[in-house]
């Protein structure tokens, strides 16, 4: 239980800083379930957190977000909804929409069989989910009861598709994902590790099966026989098992799980359409009637049912109910008989032989042959009451039971002569030496000859590449799984490769348009993410790429980073900072900087006078022009004392200094300098005012 529980991320963990998680729903051999809050769009969410040994399978991610991001395309009111994928440390997880309510399972738990109208409803909306997926390309693989939801007002929601096909990677995760689902899994699925859409309609018919009965049509102590029934044996009639299951029903459940896939509905939509059809025509009464389980004490009768599609048509109102009379003579090639109408009923010899408490068949009515004009002869098909005889073939004698005794006593007598005149002979050469395929498909090539050898055939491999069967694990067999071939025969068993893979190719220099021809050619996906500025690339040229392998399969995807050319750097003003400050700044940003210094009356020393260019944009590299102050620009005072006026005003003004003459004395006589502001020989800011006195 702890190592169960150390697979859980603690509660309030926060994920990829934005999902909540909070208490657990559920917990899964891949999986748990919790619900969550999504902190940033403030809503509830389910948070399926995938155990962390298979976030350490790079291949099981790259699956796993390829097929979150399909299933997230599929939006329908019949589909629980994917909102995000994401990876946070060691966390593969999905962001789902949480249905308030439970599976089908508990339901199935808490009733046992459900009503015909419920089954009816349930598989309904499955199938509006399925016919939605179908569509977009997208098959399930893995409908069961745990992957149906029923909120609280009866909706139906489907859940986790695409994913199992994520659990495909070589990992013992998809071994035992396949032993879980095993009891509704397809023939194809067992034998060829083949799905496609009509393979999740046989799935659903074992649902439907399962919740009319309150039991899987096939129990076994191991997975591995329960495959074997689903390869070698038809499911049986609902109503061999329970009562009030109405002829139709019977045929649609064997329809949509019949053993060969061309025997199916070719689309969920034929199935949708066949299961809307019944259920509006069946009785309000029988739709709300509960199945009740028969009273056996001998099951060996239990009728196999192989449905063919014109038995399903009929059945279902899809096409005739009468066939021409000479179609059921043996070979097929009986003359016709008299021009009239009849209806198929046993013959005395065989009235002889059903069994006192069995009902005579009821007749149905009979089919108006004269409609088009064709006289020949025509039986109406319908099926005869008795669960014991009701899907024999027309015309099979029954074995009486005195009969029946008598055979089996034979056949222990032989058996007994036999092994005491030879027991070699009957082993070596007699019928013992036919041996039967044992199941090899999907197991390891090893494994697989160990137990072909065992049985006495020989083995010979071929490989090829498949995505959904692990390197080394057996795809096929032929003669296939439980054929009966001599001793010695040779099995051709064919081994997968594992996914084929594609080199990813170096596209780095390359413009977009020739790396993605490049990469299409392959078969690969060509993700663009988002651009990035180059000091070296021009704009429009790929300067990186990423991916997880060197080699990928098809649809695999690589990530490029296209270049936006050079960066453009905004230019910060540095007017009146230090000249120091000024330069470091604009180094910092990556521009070169010149600098040069001028004297400035108003711009303190060392301070920044003028930058060119004061604002705008430029590259890295480019070069700014700083000025600095040298502070004011100091000027020695000429002596023009006793100087006339014009004089001394133009080498006062010629020294930079600004003029000012006073006349205090009245109307100068001699026009000469008495006195002047500043002293001769002192120093002042050039640009001072220097005052003269004349008189």
């Amino acid at each position: 239980m702890s190592a169960a529980t150390s697979t859980s991320p603690g509660i309030s963990q926060l994920l990829d800083d934005r999902y909540r998680v909070e208490e657990l729903i559920a917990r899964g051999g891949m999986a748990t379930v919790h619900r969550g809050h999504d902190e940033r769009l403030d809503r509830v969410v389910a948070l399926k957190i995938m155990h962390p040994h298979l976030a350490m399978d790079e291949d099981f991610r790259r699956r796993f977000g390829r097929e979150a991001r399909s299933a997230a395309r599929l939006a329908h009111r019949n589909v629980v909804g994917v909102f995000d994928q994401g990876e946070d440390e060691d966390r593969i997880y999905l962001a789902m929409e949480l249905v308030e309510g439970e599976t089908l399972r508990a339901r199935l738990l808490g009733q046992e069989r459900l009503t015909l109208g419920d089954s009816l409803a349930i598989t309904t909306q499955v199938l509006q989910a399925l016919v939605a997926a179908h569509e977009a390309g997208i098959v399930h693989r893995d409908i069961k009861p745990e992957n149906i939801l029923i909120d609280q007002d009866d909706l139906v929601k489907v859940a986790d598709f695409g994913l199992a096909r994520a659990t495909g990677s070589n990992n013992s995760s998809a071994s035992a994902a396949l032993l879980g689902t095993v009891a509704y899994i397809s023939p194809e699925v067992v034998t060829r590790g083949h799905a496609d859409e009509r393979s999740d309609l046989y799935s659903l018919g074992i649902v439907l099966f399962e919740m009319l009965t309150g039991r899987q049509p096939f129990l076994g102590e191991q997975p591995v026989h329960i495959a074997f029934q689903h390869v070698h044996e038809d499911i049986p009639a609902p109503s061999a098992l329970v009562s009030g299951i109405p002829r139709e029903l019977d045929s649609l459940v064997t329809w949509a799980s019949a053993r060969q896939v061309e025997q199916r509905p070719a689309t969920a939509a034929d199935l949708l359409h066949a299961v809307r059809e019944l259920a509006e025509t069946l009785p309000a009464g029988v739709l709300e009637s509960r199945p009740q389980v028969r009273e056996m004490t001998d099951t060996s009768d239990v009728p196999q049912m192989t449905t063919s599609l014109e038995e399903v048509a009929s059945a279902l109102d899809h096409g005739p109910r009468t066939f021409p009379a000479d179609l059921l003579a043996p070979g097929g090639d009986a003359e016709p008989g008299p021009a009239r109408d009849a209806v198929a009923s046993p013959s005395p010899a065989d009235e002889g032989e059903v069994e006192e408490d069995s009902e005579p068949p009821a007749a149905e009515p009979e089919e108006d042959a004269d409609d088009d004009g064709d006289d020949r002869r025509v039986v109406v098909l319908r099926a005869p009451r008795t669960p014991r005889g009701r899907h024999l073939p027309h015309g099979t004698r029954r074995r009486s039971r005195p009969m029946a005794l008598l055979a089996t006593l034979s056949l222990i007598a032989a058996l007994a002569f036999g092994a005491w005149t030879g027991g070699d002979w009957y082993l070596n050469t007699g019928p013992g030496a036919d041996r039967t395929v044992p199941l090899v498909i999907g197991t390891p090539l090893a494994d697989a000859e160990a137990s072909l050898t065992a049985t006495g055939l020989s083995v010979s491999t071929q490989e090829q590449f498949d995505e959904t069967v692990p390197a080394g694990h057996v795809i096929s067999a032929s003669p296939s799984t439980g054929s009966t071939v001599k001793k010695g025969a040779d099995i051709q068993v064919v081994v997968s490769k594992g996914e084929q893979t594609f080199p990813v190719p170096q596209l780095v220099g390359l413009d977009l348009d020739s790396a993605r021809t490049e990469v299409e050619t392959l078969g690969l996906e060509l993700v663009q993410d988002d651009p990035e500025y180059s000091e070296t690339a021009p704009e429009g040229e790929i300067v990186s790429q990423s991916s997880s392998a060197d080699a990928l399969p098809a649809g695999g995807e690589v990530h490029i980073v296209v270049s936006q050319g050079r960066q453009p750097i905004t230019v910060p003003d540095q007017g009146g900072r230090s000249g120091e400050s000024a330069r470091a700044a604009l180094q910092e940003a990556g521009f070169t900087v010149t600098s040069a210094q001028a004297h400035s009356g108003s711009v303190p020393q060392g301070a920044v006078i003028s930058q060119s260019p004061a604002s705008g944009t430029l590259f890295r590299g480019d070069t700014v022009h700083l000025v600095t102050s040298l502070g004011p620009e100091m000027v020695t005072v000429p002596d023009v004392f006793r100087s006339p006026e014009a004089e001394a005003r133009s080498t006062l003004e010629d020294a930079g200094f600004a003029v000012e003459v006073v006349h205090d004395k009245g109307e100068p006589a001699f026009e000469l300098v008495y006195e002047q502001s500043a002293a001769a020989g002192s120093e002042l800011e050039k640009g001072s005012t220097i005052t003269l006195k004349v008189f």
